[in-house]
């Protein structure tokens, strides 16, 4: 927080006077009313639409508090947040986010992030929590300068040796004893991050998450979007027009990853020539077969001219054998019908093998990490400290979090549409 936002008492019941707000959001539409509410509110705002944006307008003018959505293009809020702890711990760093996952919020306090606010939220719930952060950072401020902090933070290396650091080492680097990898300390315990959850969850609000993958052009190196609806359209090189060849590069951070095992559109194969490619589809269905007219060719013994069809749906792809001679399996069961092939499913069309990626989660779920983690993190927070479990990078736990919200949000939005259709 900037020098001249702090104030030496209270003044009007706040300790902290708040400024300019850095609003980090992709959608425009999304970031306008939000810095709507804040300019309402007295706040001066700026959107800015991923870190990149964010890294080069610090340096000119520093914000006293960031409003940072998780999903954005290309580096994610959870490692823009990590990146702005590691400036400056006492930046205040709000997470305003549609990812009601408590995996979520424990990466985010992992980080130092000072408040996790559930979209959508009442404008004096975002307006009240900002406030409420910036007196928390000038009080952390004050006991750190007059020596009251105190406490401890239990964390683990990434091969798994358990650490304890005091509280007021959180930030810096350390050694582990057991392999010598320099770890950082964690910012502080989970119960210290400010947690508003919203009255209504929007089962429909699902970001799409083919708009975060790229292609790599094989022939002059551009990096350009992937469209979501028309792969032959992604196949030509915006900058130099020429056609892709063969398998699509499919490149960029582990969001991109996680962007296309939640699409359920991507079969890995698993038999012939082209074993361990993964092969994308269109978002619309399509025949499979060795000639034409089907739209996917695939050799091997056994394929019928058109054998069956593949149509993408939110809970999977839908089979449909084309009462073809050797049949269709899903999961080593011939199908008669149209049938749904689920995620992490085994689908054979003659001699060629196929898997589905994606998980099928729970949509009840608020997590996803291991039940054994999950009773560690509760004996430790019964005794006040937080235990932070992972051993991946930050990029790759944040897409962890993220696809598992992508898993939920979709099934519970076709649920959601189902019970619509139902009802009327």
């Amino acid at each position: 927080m900037s020098r001249d936002s702090y104030q030496s008492g209270e003044m009007g019941g706040q300790r902290a006077a708040v400024r300019y707000v850095m609003v980090v959001d992709d959608e425009a539409e999304s970031a306008r009313a939000t810095i709507a509410i804040l300019e309402k509110a007295g706040f001066e705002a700026k959107a800015f639409k991923d870190g990149g944006q964010v890294h080069s307008s610090l340096s000119m003018d520093r914000p006293d508090l960031v409003l940072l959505k998780l999903i954005l293009p290309g580096e994610s809020g959870f490692e823009i947040c990590e990146r702005l702890k590691k400036q400056d711990r006492f930046l205040p760093v709000v997470i305003y986010s549609e990812i009601a996952l408590e995996a979520a919020q424990n990466l985010a306090a992992k980080l130092g992030a000072d408040a996790y606010i559930l979209k959508p939220c009442q404008p004096e719930t975002l307006v009240s929590t900002i406030r409420e952060v910036a007196d928390a950072i000038w009080d952390r401020q004050a006991d750190e300068r007059e020596g009251k902090e105190k406490g401890e933070i239990r964390f683990r290396c990434r091969c798994g040796h358990r650490m304890k650091e005091k509280l007021e080492n959180r930030g810096r680097l350390v050694t582990c004893s057991q392999c010598q990898a320099m770890v950082q300390i964690p910012e502080r315990a989970m119960h210290d991050m400010i947690v508003k959850m919203s009255d209504a969850a929007n089962a429909n609000a699902l970001d799409d998450p083919m708009r975060f993958l790229s292609v790599k052009c094989q022939h002059c190196g551009t990096y350009y979007k992937l469209y979501s609806n028309d792969l032959e359209k992604a196949r030509t090189c915006p900058k130099c027009q020429q056609r892709q060849i063969g398998v699509l590069s499919i490149i960029g951070a582990p969001l991109s990853r996680a962007a296309l095992a939640s699409s359920l559109r991507v079969l890995r194969i698993l038999s012939g020539r082209l074993k361990g490619k993964k092969l994308m589809l269109p978002d619309h269905e399509i025949t499979v077969g060795s000639a034409r007219p089907s739209q996917l060719r695939q050799r091997g013994e056994g394929i019928a001219p058109q054998h069956c069809t593949l149509k993408p749906t939110p809970l999977g792809l839908l089979v449909n054998d084309l009462n073809s001679e050797t049949g269709t399996f899903i999961d080593n069961e011939r199908i008669t019908g149209e049938t749904l092939l689920e995620p992490s499913g085994l689908l054979k069309v003659g001699t060629m093998l196929y898997r589905l990626i994606g998980q099928n989660r729970d949509v009840n779920s608020t997590d996803f990490y291991d039940p054994q983690q999950a009773k560690a993190q509760q004996k430790a927070a019964e005794k006040g400290v937080k235990l932070f479990l992972s051993d991946k990078p930050t990029a790759e736990e944040a897409a962890d979090v993220i696809q598992a919200h992508w898993d939920i949000a979709r099934k519970k939005s076709t649920i959601s549409k189902d019970s619509g259709s139902s009802g009327a």
